[in-house]
Order: C-alpha cells, then structure tokens, then sequence
C-alpha cells in the first residue's frame, strides 16, 4: 500500500514537471516571436522595406506612423499659366545701336571733268618767310577745306644737295616750313604739314623728265608734274592757320567747297565771279 502511494506521488510529480516544462517552452517560443517582429518593424522602418508577414499566426499592429523617402519628399509645385490679358500690344523693341556701322560710298560712273584743286581761289598770297610767321582765319561754310602751297626754297635740298652743305667758315641754314591747323573754337590741332625738317622736301612745282630707250634703240621723253603740296579737311568750321619758317617763299591758296569751277567760268558762268552779276553786263 505504500509502495502504491509513493508510485502514485512520483508519476504526479512527474507529469506536473513535464506540463511545467511545456509551459516555459510555450513562453520562450513567444517571447521570441516578438522579438522577431520588434526587430523586423524596425528594420523596416531604417530601409523603408516592406516587412515580412508573420510566420507564426501573431497579428501585432504597430502604434507609429509608417515612414517612408516618398513621405519625406515634397510635393513638386504646380506652374501657374499666367492670366491673359488685353491691354498689352506688341511694339517695335529698343535696340543698342551698332557701334561699327557699314559705310556705303556713293559709287562715281564717271570720271571727274577737273582736278578739285584745279579750281579758281577764294584766298592766294605770296609769303616771304624770314624766321618770321603768319596767321589765316579761315570760315569754311562747305567742306572740304584745301590749302594749296608751293614753295621757292633759297637751298633746295633735294634738287641740288650740294647747296645745302655749306662749308666750315660758310655755314648753310636749310629752308623749312610748318603749317598748322587749328579749330578755333578749340585750338586743337587738326592737321599739320610743311616742308623741310620731319616733312618732305618735295616744293609742289617739280617737273620730272623721264627718258626710256625703246627696243629699237630710238629714245621716248616723258614729262611728270606731281603737282603742288595740299592739306585736305573734309569738315565745315572756322579753322586758324599759322605759316612759320626760315629761307622760303611760299604761295598759298585757299579753296573750300563754294569755291567756283574754272570750266563754270570759262562757259561763261558770271555768277561764279565775283563782285560781277547779270545785271552790270548790260
């Protein structure tokens, strides 16, 4: 009878250890189910994957919001189409002006019947210089301007360079010429030439005879006159004129755009003449 009883108590105990047994089996396999779904919805939320279902039949919702890159990108802005509207009319733009325009020249047909210097003077005078100068104001009402010149040197330099070398106890003062043009509202130089010094020594009245021999052996005598010495302005104004220089004589001309046509006066034009009209003719 003993015997049974503690057979009865042992199996007893046996059972309970056994069911105590399951049950922390059954609490360790829980716990480490949530564990599983704590660590997979955090991964998920870091990498923003999409979670894995559950494997174990445990349908847990989680609390927070679910974040995501989308989410935290912002939402492109939508281009407002600006409103019409009738008051505005199309106009011509303001343009830069081009600071390099084309210039187009006026094509001449024709050869001109006269030299523009070959024209009758509105001012000529003969001037003696000495070490001494001379001024001109000159009202130029129609471009262009010409100051025509020829100069009678007391040496001439390049047609006889002997004359101008002189000697130890008979020293030779070579012949030079300036002229200068000057606005005369502004003094500013406009143009300058003259002869001798740092200009040419060309007087303006050479004449050159050229002789070339011909295949034949006979001899061909050409004549060239480059003509007299000018300085051309081709703008209106009042212009001062200054002539300085030493052992010279110089005739100077002054023509402007009104001055008349040698080929007009000799038609008989007299109204090109001055101090003559139609009416002393009769």
């Amino acid at each position: 009878m003993g015997n049974l009883m503690k057979q009865n108590m042992n199996a007893g105990r046996f059972t309970a250890m056994w069911i105590m047994i399951l049950l922390l089996l059954a609490a360790l396999i829980c716990s480490s189910g949530c564990i599983r779904m704590v660590q997979e919805s955090t991964h998920h939320i870091l990498t923003g994957k999409e979670a894995p279902q559950n494997t174990i039949g445990l349908n847990i919702t989680p609390t927070h919001p679910e974040i995501t890159r989308s989410s935290l990108q912002q939402d492109p802005v939508v281009e407002m189409t600006p409103a019409k509207s009738d008051i505005v009319t199309e106009v011509a733009p303001f343009l830069t002006p081009d600071p390099y325009p084309i210039m187009h020249g006026t094509r001449i047909n024709a050869t001109p019947l006269e030299n523009p210097l070959d024209r009758n003077p509105e001012f000529e005078k003969d001037y003696s210089l000495r070490g001494n100068s001379s001024g001109l104001l000159v009202n130029v009402a129609e471009a262009p301007l010409y100051i025509v010149y020829e100069v009678t040197p007391d040496y001439d330099c390049l047609k006889e360079p002997e004359s101008c070398r002189g000697t130890g106890k008979a020293p030779i003062n070579i012949p030079y010429l300036t002229i200068t043009v000057r606005d005369n509202q502004t003094q500013e130089i406009v143009a300058e030439d003259g002869y001798g010094r740092e200009f040419s020594s060309d007087i303006g009245h050479y004449e050159f005879v050229i002789t070339k021999t011909n295949a034949d052996g006979s001899a061909t005598t050409t004549t060239s006159t480059p003509g007299p010495r000018s300085i051309k302005i081709y703008r209106e104004g009042v212009f001062h004129v200054t002539l300085e220089g030493n052992y010279l004589n110089v005739n100077v001309k002054i023509l402007t755009g009104t001055s008349p046509s040698r080929l007009d006066v000799g038609n008989g034009d007299q109204s090109t003449q001055t101090g003559t009209s139609p009416e002393d003719s009769w």
